[in-house]
């Protein structure tokens, strides 16, 4: 995990190396795929969980719209491609760029504790086509861990990119550390089972209509806002 002042030093390295990740396939191993979609795996020695790696050439929607839903909207619609999703807020603005970002997952699953997330996330237009954005977990001492909950340790980035025909690319890197005992070589195992379910809704969300025709998560169950 990074503090706000080792953010505001290596930002923009950070969005260098993680546009060469999403965009080079130097270093990268195919994992698996699923309707042509492939999942790709990566190993660094910071860190025993491996980061992952998908592109889904076609959304039905423009590049503008799903980064907005990703960036923008993210606590309202989340539980619709990640079902352990249970509540989130934006706990501050730094600038028009960038946020700090709070929220909640519980597993439902024997001996496995619910999760936290805390992290910054920094956006950059590329061209008038491409959007990147970058997420890493941040450290503030006025959001603790609270009680019953491991905090997840992430990094995270996607490129959103537009189609000629009106829908869009979006590409997203995702490494995970769990905390508490959940084990590495687990985490490397599962991802690409739980990538795929998420991709898949993702495509399925903005098929069906994006924000259009999904109702936000509401205030009454977002566990993150009632536990505020």
């Amino acid at each position: 995990m990074i503090t706000l002042k080792d953010w505001q030093v290596n930002k923009d390295k950070w969005l260098e190396t993680d546009f060469s990740l999403m965009t080079s396939d130097e270093g990268w191993k195919e994992r698996t795929q699923k309707d042509g979609i492939k999942v790709w795996q990566r190993s660094f020695p910071d860190d025993k969980n491996d980061i992952f790696r998908w592109r889904l050439p076609k959304i039905s929607a423009s590049h503008n719209e799903v980064f907005d839903v990703f960036i923008n909207k993210m606590i309202d619609y989340h539980h619709y491609w990640t079902s352990e999703y249970t509540g989130g807020y934006v706990v501050k603005a730094i600038d028009e760029n960038t946020q700090i970002i709070y929220q909640q997952f519980d597993p439902n699953k024997p001996f496995i504790s619910k999760r936290d997330l805390l992290y910054i996330q920094w956006s950059r237009k590329i061209d008038d086509k491409t959007i990147q954005t970058c997420f890493k977990s941040i450290i503030l001492d006025e959001v603790p861990v609270p009680k019953g909950y491991e905090r997840i340790d992430w990094w995270g980035g996607h490129i959103f990119e537009a189609n000629p025909d009106g829908t869009s690319q979006l590409v997203f890197i995702d490494r995970e550390n769990q905390g508490g005992f959940f084990p590495s070589f687990l985490m490397n195992q599962v991802m690409p089972i739980y990538l795929i379910y998420q991709f898949e809704h993702i495509i399925s969300f903005f098929d069906k209509g994006g924000i259009k025709t999904h109702a936000k998560l509401p205030d009454t169950q977002n566990t993150a806002l009632i536990a505020k």
